[in-house]
């Protein structure tokens, strides 16, 4: 069957489906409109190959505004929801699309962090550690951009200078990982690690797609180097703390589920897993609500500005699971010098 053909039968399914929906559903009068959704659609540059899939998308989107309006965050608190750039998505699709880190196997084993005298909030952003938030796109590259975060924020504290480093190299030329298909921050670390350096984004420019490997900028054009990474002892906020109040740190995280699809301001407690990491972000300072006095973790994210507050999360510290809020203590990594 011809390409074009096969995308008609697919739009009429879509569309099918759509109605299907539309019609069992309990509600009548929500508000949420086509002109709601077309407005969305005009905002975040979207647009669909025919009407199927833009009723279906409608449909997704519709669901996806009811469960914001109707979540309601724990007691005490402030946790907010926000239609973002992945209203149109099902949570399932988001997961597949957007995550992507692979669990660690780092070389050397986990250490305790050297006890120094730690702050009661620090936040890397506004000692000049902290880059601007990226976007990964529709690529499972995560795991290059906590690396990376993690890299420009060390190579800051020991130069001075902060200078936006490249994931494309990582992406294309970490052959331990699968590029877009997902990958691991300790490897991208040992990639680092073993050819001296890692490229400006300037020289070696963000794509969204893997690319053959630009050899010579690999092996020569470097703007930051590492000598290798650490590992905090896994399941103790208190050593990553100690770990944090020096450097930015990378962290494994299970990003699953609608709330952190669509997380918008406040610390958030979950719910998410613990269990399956799928996410990488970096871990850039630490802090408490003055009014609630709620502990939270800073954490820089891949998802662009519209995702979140400005591109970051706040999770909750100090949790009684060991693994903390979403896992982040299962995995966390730091490169060094």
């Amino acid at each position: 069957m011809a390409s074009g053909a096969v995308l008609l039968v697919v739009c009429t399914l879509l569309a099918l489906q759509a109605m299907a929906a539309d019609a069992n559903s309990n509600v009548t009068d929500d508000g949420v409109t086509m002109q709601v959704f077309e407005e969305w659609m005009a905002k975040f540059g979207k647009a669909y190959p025919c009407h199927g899939e833009k009723e279906h998308r409608f449909a997704v989107f519709r669901e996806n505004v009811h469960f914001i309006r109707s979540y309601k965050p724990e007691v005490s608190y402030d946790t907010a929801l926000r239609i973002n750039q992945f209203a149109d998505l099902t949570n399932e699709e988001f997961v597949a699309t957007y995550t992507g880190a692979k669990p660690p196997h780092p070389k050397q084993a986990a250490r305790s962090v050297d006890p120094i005298w730690m702050p009661s909030c620090i936040d890397w952003r506004f000692r000049g550690a902290v880059t601007g938030v990226k976007d990964q796109g529709a690529c499972k590259s995560c795991w290059a951009f906590a690396a990376v975060a993690a890299i420009e924020g060390l190579a800051q504290i020991r130069t001075g200078q902060l200078t936006p480093l490249s994931e494309q190299e990582l992406v294309d030329c970490d052959t331990d990982s699968n590029g877009c298909g997902g990958g691991h921050t300790d490897r991208a670390f040992d990639l680092v690690v073993a050819k001296r350096g890692i490229t400006a984004e300037s020289e070696y420019r963000y794509e969204g797609f893997q690319g053959k490997c630009r050899v010579d900028d690999l092996l020569f054009n470097h703007a930051a180097r590492i000598r290798g990474y650490g590992a905090v002892p896994p399941n103790d906020e208190r050593q990553l703390m100690t770990a944090v109040a020096r450097q930015p740190v990378t962290a494994y995280i299970d990003a699953s589920g609608p709330a952190f699809q669509f997380y918008g301001s406040g610390v958030f407690p979950g719910p998410c897993g613990t269990a399956e990491s799928n996410h990488a972000v970096t871990l850039v300072g630490y802090c408490q609500v003055d009014a609630t006095g709620k502990k939270y973790w800073v954490a820089k994210n891949s998802w662009g500005k519209t995702w979140g507050q400005q591109g970051y999360i706040l999770l909750e510290k100090d949790v009684a699971n060991p693994h903390g809020t979403c896992g982040l203590a299962v995995s966390p990594l730091y490169p060094t010098v």
